[in-house]
């Protein structure tokens, strides 16, 4: 009898974990943090809470290769954007910091974080022009933007496979 109850709590347990991972995992992918793992962490949860038959292998390849898609979605769109607006490699890597930074100061900072910090990189460490720099800010924001898009529609898509091929 305890077998029954404690493998109904446990499989409780284990959903539950899976819901708040994966919902901590789509937040992640708007703010800078690493969303897409606490979506691999939901879907390993879930998987364990269904029970056997366990999923084939290569559905966690899949997983693992659209964990990794999404963080490399995430930096080359964010690099894209500055670069495509004209700004150099400091303001691309600025990027990163500016959206941790701007995260704090949420919901606007989000958006300032990463243009601020294009804009002092391609001003104090390129020496360009105020214009120039506020450009390659614009991009870099647009960048970021595109790749917090990119990042929140892969780690739906790694839900929607979990949900359903593997459970």
């Amino acid at each position: 009898m305890w077998e029954t109850v404690l493998s109904y709590g446990t499989t409780g347990l284990l959903y539950g974990a899976a819901l708040v991972l994966a919902a901590v995992g789509l937040v992640g992918c708007v703010l800078p943090f690493p969303g897409h793992l606490c979506v691999l962490a939901g879907c390993t949860c879930a998987v364990l809470g269904h029970g056997s038959p366990y999923p084939a292998w290569w559905h966690w390849v899949i997983l693992a290769a659209l964990t990794a898609l999404g963080m490399v979605v995430d930096t080359m769109c964010s690099m894209a954007g500055a670069k495509t607006f004209g700004g150099s490699k400091a303001a691309m890597w600025a990027v990163i910091p500016g959206a941790i930074v701007g995260a704090f100061f949420a919901p606007i900072g989000l958006l300032a974080g990463p243009f601020i910090a294009a804009f002092l990189a391609e001003v104090l460490i390129m020496r360009h022009s105020l214009g120039k720099s506020t450009v390659s800010g614009i991009g870099a924001t647009l960048g970021y933007v595109g790749g917090v898009a990119g990042r929140t529609l892969v780690a739906a898509i790694m839900i929607a496979y979990c949900w359903i091929f593997m459970l």
